[in-house]
């Protein structure tokens, strides 16, 4: 569409883009469907929809509107022009507190809107679980709600007023109007008289069979909102809009309502031994006035046991429930709350409703249950089998006096057919999201689940339900709507679609005239695999394929707040930079729909090069999909044809140059400092804003074997393993480790130096990689098979151990070796816990703050580095909410990524870290990190050991 794409730019300010790894990115969104669009357009303003809109029209080519892509019924694919509206149109232009409105393009991140209204005591009511990254046109195109829709509704429920581009090119403000303008405006020519002419005619003639045929429930999205057209007071028809999925026309800007937040939210977690006995008894939790009551069956719960996002953080949960009802009450003060939690409690005990009742009211534990929950419908699809939960029965709704019994045939059903179904959802307004298990890649089971959906449908009606109750028709339910609401409404649906886009270009497929699901499924039996000789061992992923099969598009890479992913898309706004877009290029390639499906395509090491190999990915991913090590794979195939650039090769062998430069370090640093360092820069692509780290004179392997007379040891040995850095540049980090260590009473063994060849993983250069690894296992087995701890200062280097070399050198020795490997605060951490962390401190009063590494954010956290600072007398420590520093190793210094690399620190670290006290402490074990805070913001950060040591009353080195 190169012609098409020549025609669009000279028009428009924002993007216009056609290649093929492109229109792959944006052919999925979090469906089992994909459509691969003809071109994608990312426009600046209103004026480029408008330029695109009727370049479209002239063209005859469709329209498909897109925000987040987190929809899981394909609603926001399609065979057009896709329009991004998420990495330019996200500007809040008015709040107005006193109205309780706000004025938003439609890219703005629903929490986005919640933090500008936070100030004000307001939010944006629907809260979807993925709100850290849906859009708010996303949100109006599926009519969103979330988990608190008992009070606030769902989107319908809170606009106001939209502008409205039609594919004709004419623009429609919609807004609440009462009957006779409504009426007046019927009766002009053009757009209005067309649009409100025809809801005047179907309001008048079916209003009948609206009120019968519409589901008496809140939570129903299929179809076009025609009741809300037939309820008294003002009409507006931003409401019609709502829920059409982009069918009708392009919503640029929009207005909407906001609510007071609440003051004070406790929860009562209920543990239910049975879940269909649980959801009996929503009615009469629904007497207490609950602020929200959402449910977690039990494979949430233990899929939830084994993710790194969840371990760790469920010390509320009582046994193996079959289910979590989470009951949540408001109130204006923790005393208020606290009172009506004990009372449902005791209310709920006496009624045995539940085997166990916890009670919660901290803000950290109350947000480790809202953790489960949000990450539910993500951990349901990260399980790694064929067999998948699969999102095309997720949104079954029914009144919620009939939930239980609803569960009840809708398990013996899926029971009766041998298939195993994940749950959650929205029991307070009786909408359950129903994953099954399912293979699509078997023909069995596509048939199977087109005659599940007819089926559920009917059963749901049967209960006076529907089969989409929140996340809309899209590809997949669309099919559906003529036997829910029967042949009237759907001419009717048609003739609402035909007023307000009478030339079907708006997003064809869905909602009117819709195909069939199985027509563009992602994966199904025609689906084959290309096999690759890898370095890495995919093996307990499946195989490489399927390792890349686990990205389901959640867009979970999207978010903006905490944690480290995804840094790339963080810092560009830019969907071509998430783990999911790099995630769709590869199953492109393993499933050969590129031309040359190699792993060495040029446009595959491109769309790789921005990663950051963070590992977010591998912990804040639902699904885990580990994109640092595909893109190290990727390297090394696309150097293998195309060769090894040389700073590759010098950057992998950093550990010989430090050995060298050590070895001359007086001269080496000299050098450095002179015009002669600016020179090798430039001719290396190494950017000349960057310092290179200064050369010891005294390795720390000297020091060690050189230094005096030592403590007696009280306690176990512990052996230390240094990193090159340690060893050639900043020895005295592990002279502090060493200090800190004797101090506790072990007897520190020197582990010997060899580089854990992190460096070349990161750079594909794997088969010198997997002999450093050999190299280091087998130094370090005869300690490990002791079982004495192994304790690293270099976050990455120690994690490599404990994580690359599991699947690049896999065995037993490895597994040995790992087992006992840690880092220097998870070492003391342990010390912490054990009552041994009794060391003479000075008394001092200092703020600590901590940047934690990447790494150790995707091995569990920062909670070790934490509780060890905690334990030093008159510290007051504080964890900076910074995401990924941006350095990445040898990234920050690449002349072409330098740039970029502080736009990453931009994002979170360097203002947090500039706003912070002078003469507060900052802590960040990586070496990465330590000179990235540095170089952006002007600040000296310190190693924990290094704060530990310093605070030490006596040494002992």
């Amino acid at each position: 569409m190169t012609g098409l794409a020549d025609k669009l730019r000279p028009h428009l300010a924002g993007e216009v883009r056609d290649d093929a790894f492109t229109r792959k990115v944006y052919s999925v969104d979090a469906s089992i469907c994909q459509i691969e669009p003809r071109l994608v357009v990312l426009p600046r303003t209103a004026a480029d929809v408008e330029a695109t809109v009727a370049i479209a029209r002239a063209e005859g080519i469709p329209l498909v509107p897109r925000g987040a892509g987190t929809g899981t019924a394909g609603g926001c694919i399609g065979d057009g022009i896709v329009i991004d509206f998420t990495r330019y149109m996200r500007g809040i232009l008015e709040i107005d507190p006193e109205r309780g409105e706000a004025r938003c393009e439609v890219g703005v991140v629903q929490d986005q809107l919640n933090q500008a209204a936070a100030p004000h005591g307001l939010r944006f009511g629907p809260d979807t679980s993925t709100g850290n990254r849906a859009t708010l046109g996303g949100m109006l195109g599926n009519n969103s709600s979330g988990a608190h829709s008992m009070r606030y509704g769902k989107t319908v429920d809170n606009v106001l007023g939209a502008e409205v581009l039609l594919s004709t090119g004419e623009w429609l403000r919609a807004q609440a109007l009462e009957e006779s303008a409504f009426a007046a405006l019927a009766a002009e020519n053009g757009a209005n008289g067309r649009i409100h002419g025809a809801v005047e005619r179907i309001r008048g003639e079916l209003r009948d069979e609206i009120e019968g045929r519409f589901p008496k429930l809140q939570r129903r999205v299929a179809g076009y909102n025609l009741d809300e057209m037939i309820k008294p007071g003002p009409l507006n028809l931003t409401k019609l809009l709502a829920g059409s999925e982009g069918t009708l026309g392009i919503v640029t800007e929009l207005t909407v309502q906001l609510s007071p937040s609440p003051a004070c939210v406790g929860l009562c977690v209920v543990h239910v031994a049975d879940l269909v006995e649980g959801l009996r008894q929503v009615p009469w939790i629904l007497e207490s006035v609950p602020f929200s009551l959402e449910l977690v069956d039990h494979f949430i719960i233990e899929m939830g046991l084994e993710s790194p996002i969840v371990k760790g953080r469920l010390p509320w949960l009582e046994g193996r429930p079959d289910g979590l009802l989470i009951v949540e009450f408001d109130g204006e003060s923790p005393a208020e709350v606290g009172s009506k939690l004990e009372r449902f409690a005791a209310e709920a005990q006496r009624n045995r409703v539940g085997y166990a009742r916890v009670l919660l009211r901290t803000a950290a534990d109350i947000g480790s249950v809202w953790t489960l929950r949000k990450a539910a419908l993500g951990l349901l699809m990260a399980r790694r089998s064929h067999e998948r939960a699969i999102a095309f029965l997720e949104d079954v709704a029914v009144p919620p006096e009939h939930i239980g019994d609803f569960i009840h045939d809708f398990r013996a059903y899926t029971r009766g057919i041998g298939k195993e179904v994940g749950m959650l959802g929205h029991a307070g307004v009786g909408q359950i999201h129903t994953r099954p298990m399912m293979d699509l890649h078997q023909q069995h089971d596509v048939q199977l689940m087109l005659q599940m959906m007819e089926d559920i449908c009917d059963m749901a009606a049967g209960y006076g339900g529907t089969i989409s109750g929140e996340h809309g028709d899209g590809l997949i339910r669309s099919w559906l709507i003529e036997r829910a609401f029967g042949p009237t409404l759907t001419h009717a649906f048609a003739d609402v679609k035909a007023a307000f886009d009478p030339i079907k270009l708006m997003n064809p497929g869905k909602i009117v005239d819709p195909g069939r699901p199985e027509n563009h499924l992602r994966f199904g039996p025609q689906t084959r695999y290309l096999e690759f000789k890898t370095q890495f061992d995919w093996s307990k992923d499946g195989g490489f394929p399927f390792a890349v099969e686990m990205c389901n598009g959640n867009g979970e890479c999207r978010k903006l707040d905490k944690g480290p992913m995804c840094p790339s898309y963080q810092a560009s706004l830019d969907e071509y930079q998430t783990t999911r877009a790099r995630a769709v290029a590869l199953q492109a390639i393993v499933r050969g729909e590129v031309d040359r499906p190699t792993l060495a395509h040029p446009e595959l090491y491109r769309i790789l090069d921005l990663c950051l190999q963070c590992k977010g990915c591998q912990s804040e991913c639902p699904s885990q999909v580990d994109m640092a090590r595909m893109k190290s794979e990727v390297l090394y195939h696309y150097q293998e044809e195309h060769g090894i650039p040389f700073r590759s090769r010098l950057f992998g062998a950093i550990d010989t140059i430090n050995r060298v430069g050590t070895a001359v370090a007086p001269l080496a640093n000299w050098a450095l400092g002179l015009r002669l360092g600016g020179f090798f820069k430039k001719r290396l692509g190494i950017a000349a804003e960057r310092d290179l780290p200064p050369f010891t004179r005294e390795r720390f392997t000297r020091w060690f074997a050189s230094r005096g007379s030592r403590p007696t040891a009280t306690r176990g040995k512990v052996a230390l393993f240094v990193d090159t850095y340690t060893e050639f540049n900043y020895p005295a980090i592990g002279q502090a480790a060493v200090q800190v260590l004797e101090a506790l009473g072990h007897e520190v063994v020197h582990a010997g130096y060899s580089c854990c060849g992190r460096p070349m993983i990161s750079k594909g250069l794997l088969p010198g990689a997997k002999q450093k690894a050999r190299d280091v296992v087998e130094r370090l087995l005869p300690l490990a098979m002791e079982n004495i701890p192994i304790v690293g200062l270099e976050p990455s280097c120690i994690l490599t151990i404990k994580d690359e070399y599991r699947t690049l050198i896999p065995g037993e020795a490895t597994e040995q070796v790992a087992a006992q490997c840690m880092t220097i605060d998870e070492f003391l951490a342990r010390e912490v816990k054990a009552g041994a962390f009794q060391l003479p401190f000075r008394a001092r009063q200092r703020q600590v703050w901590v940047h934690a590494h990447c790494y150790q954010k995707a091995d569990g956290g920062s909670s070790p580095t934490l509780e060890v600072l905690r334990a030093i007398p008159g510290l007051e420590v504080r964890e900076i909410d910074s995401g990924c520093c941006g350095m990445a190793g040898s990234f920050g210094y690449e002349a072409e990524h330098y740039e970029f690399s502080l736009k990453v620190g931009e994002t979170r670290l360097f203002p947090a870290v500039r706003k912070l006290p002078a003469d507060a402490i900052v802590v960040a074990d990586g070496i990465s990190c330590r000179s990235q805070i540095a170089h952006g913001t002007d600040r000296q950060s310190e190693h924990l050991v290094m704060v530990v040591a310093d605070a030490l009353t006596t040494t002992n080195s």
